[in-house]
């Protein structure tokens, strides 16, 4: 039985014991041309979920267990919060969008950036719920009141790096579960595009190559977020005071950018890196 079963089913055989309160809230260098992935097993948990999520139920879990894209599928691999849907140099990314550069493996998403031969292009990868310039997706919404919980592994770059989890919908609506950029390794940007608000989190957890769980909880006045090197031991890293409003709805977006060096350090080297999601869970209070 691999890990990722074994934990689904001590997710089932621990459905009913409610969670414990949670805390008060390998620098792998890539080959040229072909980049090392490496996906680190992740810690079954003594206890299954953190308490954010107490009393809430999973209405979408990806565990990555395939790559699901296209029509018809959960997910699509364009947005249209980029401005020309593949490209959006507009918004400081050398991002080339490209199917090929996603794939998953052993129930985890890898996203690698790759130079191409034209100048300022990288191939890489996004996936979006909806919104997708018609290349798939569920349609599926993140809404007020929901918890949003991800467990990813940052680039190991030392520049170029921009990867990230968000909202999107309608031009706008955007909300940061977090991004993250090379140039400044210690620190995860949580911002409420919405109603303006920010916090640039640092911590000696947050680091290149390292695994996190990130959380977000959307409510309506307040936004809250969450960071921890495991599910039991996550803690609050920002609040808001303004929250994404009573009818917030939006599509999950997730993605791995290439900085252009206007706001950020652009890629100091022309060798692939990559971005891993091992799954991304919306939780909601039936």
């Amino acid at each position: 039985m691999t890990e990722k079963a074994v934990q689904k089913l001590t997710y089932a055989m621990m459905a009913t014991v409610l969670a414990v309160t949670a805390a008060s809230c390998s620098d792998d260098r890539e080959a040229p041309g072909r980049p090392r992935i490496t996906v680190q097993p992740k810690i079954v948990e003594k206890v299954p979920l953190p308490a954010i999520v107490r009393h809430r139920k999973a209405v979408f879990a990806e565990e990555f267990d395939r790559l699901d894209l296209g029509r018809g599928r959960p997910w699509g691999w364009q947005s249209g919060a980029y401005s020309h849907c593949r490209t959006n140099r507009e918004n400081f990314k050398l991002d080339l969008l490209k199917r090929r550069a996603m794939r998953a493996r052993s129930g985890a998403l890898t996203i690698t950036a790759t130079p191409t031969p034209a100048p300022d292009r990288w191939r890489t990868g996004l996936i979006a719920t909806g919104e997708s310039c018609g290349t798939g997706g569920s349609d599926f919404l993140v809404r007020t009141g929901d918890v949003l919980l991800a467990h990813v592994r940052l680039p190991t770059a030392r520049t170029g790096a921009w990867p990230g989890i968000w909202t999107w919908r309608d031009g706008r609506n955007e909300i940061d579960l977090f991004e993250w950029h090379a140039d400044a390794p210690g620190t995860l940007e949580l911002v409420n595009h919405v109603t303006d608000s920010a916090r640039y989190w640092s911590s000696p957890i947050v680091r290149r190559g390292a695994w996190l769980y990130v959380a977000a909880h959307f409510g309506a006045r307040h936004m809250h977020w969450y960071v921890g090197e495991s599910l039991n031991a996550m803690r609050r890293a920002h609040s808001d005071d303004k929250g994404a409003g009573k009818d917030f709805r939006a599509h999950l977006v997730a993605n791995l950018s290439v900085d252009d060096g206007r706001l950020h350090a652009r890629p100091d080297r022309a060798e692939p890196f990559s971005f891993t999601i091992d799954f991304i869970r919306v939780y909601r209070r039936p």
